[in-house]
C-alpha cells in the first residue's frame, strides 16, 4: 500500500464517521451523555450572574429568583407533557419518552440545536409547546436566544394583575422578586414582544412568498429569530436548511442577527434619526 492509498482510506473511513456524526448526539446513543448535556444545556441559560453568586455560595439569592424559578418550571412542565404524550400516544418505554423529552425541550428552550430524535414526528400537541420553547428561550445575562424568560413573565403577571382590577381607573402594580416594575419597563417589555413576534411573522410571510410551506416557514422564522437552528417539516432535524433558496437564507440570516442583537441595536441602524444625530 503505498502513501496515496493510504490517505484515501483514511478520508474514506473520516468522511464515514462524519456522515454518522451528522445524527449529533444521537450518534452516540448514550443516556448518560444525553442527561449530562442536558443539564449543562439548562445551567448554561440561567442567568450567569446568579450563577456567580452560588459559586461564591449565596444559594439563597439563585433559588429566589423569579426568572429562575419561572424558567426550570417551563422545562418541567413541557417536559411532563410531552413524556406523557409519547408514552400513551407513541408507546415509549417510560424512560425513554422522559430522556427524549428533556433533552429535545432543553435543547430549544435553550437555543443549542442539538437533537436525539426525529421531533416531528411526535404528536402534534408537542409541537405547540417546543414553538412556546422557541419563542420563550432562555434567561436574560446567559447565551441562550429567544424572547427571554424574564419578559414572558413580567407579561404573564401584567395579565394576572390586571384581570384582578374590578375599578376600571384602579392601578395594580406589577412586581417581580417582591419588587415593583416601573410602567416605562412594562411599556418597553410589551413594545419588544410585540415587535419580536411581527418581526417573526415578517420572515414567515416572506419565506412563504418565496414558497415555503407555512407551518415550515413559521417555524423556520421563530427559530432562526430564537438562534435554536431547529424547524419542522422539511426543514426539521432529520434534514438541513441548505435546500432552501437563496433569498431565504438571506432572510433566515438577517432574523438570526437581530434575534441575537437584541432587535432594537439593529433596526436602529435603519433609522434616519440614528445617523443625523451621528
Amino acid at each position: 500500500m503505498n502513501l496515496f492509498d493510504g490517505c484515501a482510506i483514511r478520508s474514506a473511513l473520516w468522511n464515514r464517521r462524519l456522515l454518522h456524526q451528522q445524527d449529533s448526539i444521537a450518534y452516540w446513543d448514550s443516556p448518560f451523555i444525553e442527561y449530562v448535556t442536558s443539564a449543562f444545556m439548562v445551567i448554561a441559560s440561567l442567568n450567569f450572574s446568579l450563577l456567580v453568586l452560588c459559586l461564591q455560595g449565596k444559594f439563597g439569592k439563585f433559588f429566589k429568583d423569579g426568572e429562575t424559578r419561572w424558567f426550570l418550571g417551563s422545562v418541567c412542565v413541557i417536559t411532563l407533557l410531552i413524556t406523557v404524550s409519547l408514552f400513551f400516544q407513541r408507546q415509549y418505554p417510560l424512560e425513554e419518552a422522559f430522556r427524549k423529552a428533556l433533552f429535545q425541550v432543553s435543547t430549544i428552550h435553550t437555543s443549542c440545536g442539538l437533537v436525539t430524535d426525529d421531533y416531528t414526528l411526535w404528536p402534534q400537541f408537542t409541537w405547540l409547546l417546543l414553538i412556546f420553547a422557541i419563542l420563550a428561550g432562555g434567561c436574560t445575562g446567559s447565551t441562550a436566544g429567544g424572547i427571554k424568560n424574564m419578559r414572558i413573565m413580567i407579561l404573564f403577571h401584567a395579565i394576572r394583575t390586571n384581570s384582578k382590577a374590578i375599578h376600571p381607573n384602579a392601578i395594580l402594580p406589577v412586581r417581580i422578586n417582591k419588587h415593583v416594575v416601573p410602567l416605562p419597563l412594562l411599556n418597553t417589555v410589551t413594545t419588544f414582544t410585540l415587535f419580536y413576534l411581527l418581526c417573526g411573522f415578517a420572515g414567515c410571510f416572506l419565506l412563504t412568498f418565496f414558497g415555503i410551506d407555512f407551518l415550515e416557514a413559521l417555524t423556520s422564522s421563530l427559530s432562526a429569530m430564537g438562534n435554536t437552528g431547529l424547524g419542522f417539516g422539511y426543514y426539521g432535524p432529520a434534514y438541513t436548511m441548505s435546500s432552501m433558496p437563496d433569498v431565504c437564507q438571506w432572510i433566515m440570516s438577517f432574523l438570526m442577527l437581530i434575534g441575537r442583537l437584541e432587535l432594537f441595536s439593529v433596526l436602529i441602524l435603519f433609522s434616519p434619526v440614528f445617523w443625523k444625530e451621528w
